[in-house]
């Protein structure tokens, strides 16, 4: 850990502005850098969610301790982005963005600003030492990954963004179905393998997902935008599908699956899209609550 209590030997420079407000000219520091710390938003340093605290003050008496307010700013606050990761922590020096994930310990912090010290001593960007390399990711698309792999942005936007082949896409069906029935009714009539798992009579459902799975089933039926024979068709034949198989898939897998068959072949959600959110939830781009 640096001691530099008595000041940074780094040279200053001056930056004259003219201040809009009344003309005069300000000497504004031009620093080297920023760092940017998350701080109880969506994720870092939230430990009511399972994640670890950050060091916030250590940050701020550190940076102060170090005299660096005119060399590389501190800015602890607002969400980053990298939601999924935790304790993000994001260094611009010298127009080069350097971003870390779960920086939650002491020692991490001192490494921290020894490394900037070490680039302010050096006058030029620096790679990252250890410890900090082993946190070190890639957030932005012009940025190349640490570990020298292609930057691969997955998402179908190809696909969604492509015309119709032959125009525009066709209109959703006309739903046969009267809507007479009762959801409670129709989820009732399932017998054997279709039959949704219940408990002493309840519907029983091993994780929020699958409540929320089974009623935007229901609430779709009863908006009449599927007939529920025809979605009742599809999940028995996915559950035959998947035992001749031997997948090892649960029921609410397979309930998901026809749903998602029979939404896209009745044109209300496109395969493309289906994958975009698929890919935003196994990404951290969404959190399963909303």
């Amino acid at each position: 850990m640096s001691d530099r209590a008595a000041g940074p030997p780094y040279r200053r420079r001056r930056n004259l502005v003219t201040r809009h407000a009344d003309g005069r000219p300000v000497n504004v520091a031009r620093t080297r850098g920023q760092l940017f710390v998350c701080f109880e938003n969506c994720c870092c340093g939230r430990t009511e969610d399972g994640f670890a605290p950050v060091p916030v003050d250590l940050y701020q008496s550190e940076w102060e301790r170090r005299r660096l307010r005119n060399f590389v700013h501190l800015t602890i606050g607002g969400c980053l982005g990298p939601c999924a990761l935790a304790n993000v922590a994001m260094l611009l020096f010298d127009g080069r963005a350097t971003w870390f994930q779960a920086m939650h310990s002491p020692a991490l912090v001192y490494a921290l600003y020894d490394y900037v010290e070490a680039m302010l001593d050096a006058e030029r960007w620096l790679p990252p030492p250890a410890p900090l390399d082993a946190h070190v990711f890639t957030a932005t698309t012009w940025e190349a990954r640490p570990d020298g792999a292609p930057v691969d942005d997955l998402r179908p936007w190809a696909t969604r963004r492509a015309p119709a082949a032959h125009g525009a896409p066709p209109a959703p069906a006309a739903c046969p179905t009267t809507f007479t029935d009762a959801p409670e009714r129709l989820v009732a009539d399932m017998r054997g393998a279709e039959a949704a798992p219940r408990k002493n009579g309840e519907l029983v459902f091993e994780a929020p997902w699958e409540g929320r799975a089974f009623g935007m089933a229901v609430a779709m039926h009863e908006g009449a935008h599927f007939d529920w024979e025809d979605f009742r068709r599809r999940l028995i034949a996915r559950i035959a599908e998947a035992d001749a198989a031997g997948d090892a898939s649960t029921y609410y897998e397979r309930w998901v699956a026809a749903l998602e068959e029979l939404l896209a072949a009745r044109g209300i959600v496109s395969r493309a899209e289906l994958d975009e959110r698929t890919y935003e939830f196994e990404f951290g781009e969404r959190d399963e609550v909303f």
